[in-house]
């Protein structure tokens, strides 16, 4: 069973969370973008930045990550680690190659490679445009929790990271005790969420922007261009490993009707049956992003 799945039995307050000292806050996408918001989780999140590792930017990054992660804690017995890892990275090889990475199965190796001693003091977390039942459970099971592409604010940072960080350590929620989050409540509600309700920046919020969203539909339209996708295995999975990347770009994005339109329109790719079905589907798709993207 792992570590976190335990159901929480005492209430959470919200407002007098907040993350420990001391945390270091490491992630891992293989999308630029993506790894621009994350450095913005982690900041709302309350990690300071020279305290924030962020990975994806190439092969090695990714192929290196989980040595990277259990030397880390190695060298730093003791300290919280919050990781967050996309599930589906995406690589290419020396050989031109392209291949997928899963997020969590790094994350199950990392934890697999950790002392008991160590492990506690991971929190891992797979952040993902696939939530399905299934897709989650095994999040859950390889990992400690699930988080969806979503705005990010920072006003719903914490909000968002309270009931999995409970869940990590459910045996430490309680007034009555000297547990954790006992202590972190007990700290100066200066620093607490609460302390954010009064501040300016409390509905700062950091996206994709509409530029970064163009710029992702002109690359995937230049490999539409570039002949017969059916017959072609590698451009086939180049194509739907971008579409999945722009899917999570638009889930950043303020939610509304066009957006879901568009997420379910990507969703539908994988039914294409012909070169003639994918084009057509791509010029739908293109025209509804443009509504709102440009």
């Amino acid at each position: 069973k792992p570590y976190g799945s335990q159901k929480i039995t005492t209430p959470i307050d919200i407002k007098t969370f907040k993350l420990p000292d001391k945390i270091w806050g490491i992630a891992i996408d293989d999308s630029k973008i993506q790894m621009k918001l994350l450095g913005k989780f982690f900041e709302f999140a309350g990690v300071p930045s020279d305290r924030v590792h962020v990975f994806g930017k190439d092969a090695d990054e990714i192929m290196g990550f989980v040595d990277f992660v259990v030397n880390f804690m190695d060298e730093n017995m003791g300290d919280h680690v919050l990781l967050i890892a996309d599930e589906n990275l995406d690589v290419t090889d020396e050989a031109s190659k392209h291949r997928t990475i899963s997020g969590s199965q790094l994350v199950e190796n990392i934890r697999l490679r950790l002392l008991p001693e160590q492990e506690q003091f991971l929190v891992a977390l797979i952040r993902s445009a696939n939530d399905s039942s299934s897709d989650v459970a095994i999040y859950n099971a390889r990992a400690h929790g699930f988080l969806p592409k979503a705005p990010i604010k920072r006003a719903n940072i914490l909000e968002t990271l309270a009931p999995l960080w409970m869940a990590r350590y459910p045996q430490e929620v309680g007034d009555d005790d000297d547990s954790l989050p006992s202590r972190m409540s007990r700290r100066s509600r200066a620093d607490s969420f609460s302390s954010l309700e009064s501040s300016a920046s409390l509905n700062d919020a950091v996206a994709t922007t509409p530029i970064e969203i163009i710029q992702m539909v002109k690359e995937i339209s230049d490999l539409f261009s570039k002949g017969r996708i059916m017959e072609d295995r590698v451009l086939r999975q180049n194509i739907w490993e971008k579409l999945h990347a722009l899917k999570g770009d638009l889930l950043t994005l303020q939610v509304g009707s066009k957006v879901i339109t568009a997420v379910g329109m990507i969703n539908s790719f994988r039914d294409a049956q012909s070169n003639e079905d994918l084009s057509e589907r791509w010029s739908l798709l293109q025209e509804q992003i443009l509504s709102f993207a440009s």
